[in-house]
């Protein structure tokens, strides 16, 4: 899959799970370590909703599983989760 095929599809997901139209804002790398360990390292994609009524962004980004698919994680930023860092350790714990 080429980049912009990744983000159409990450800014389809971000719509869908949003439930109303979604742009493109930035990229932010992220890393969260745990003491020495790093537990999480890559990009978010910030993109700005619009009509939400909590969220004024939304937080995305893919990954391949175990079957070599891409899974695309979304996040609508809704305080706490009003930003990358607070939206991946979300991500993590519920993963736990």
């Amino acid at each position: 899959m080429d980049y912009r095929q990744y983000k159409t599809e990450l800014l389809e997901a971000i719509e869908r799970r949003a439930n109303c139209k979604a742009a493109y804002y930035q990229t932010q790398p992220v890393r969260i370590v745990e003491e020495t360990k790093i537990l999480w390292k890559g990009k978010v994609e910030i993109y700005k909703l619009a009509g939400h009524p909590q969220a004024q962004l939304a937080f995305g980004w893919g990954y391949q599983n175990a079957q070599k698919k891409v899974e695309y994680v979304t996040v609508i930023g809704v305080p706490p989760l009003d930003n990358p860092v607070s939206a991946v350790k979300a991500f993590l714990a519920s993963r736990r």
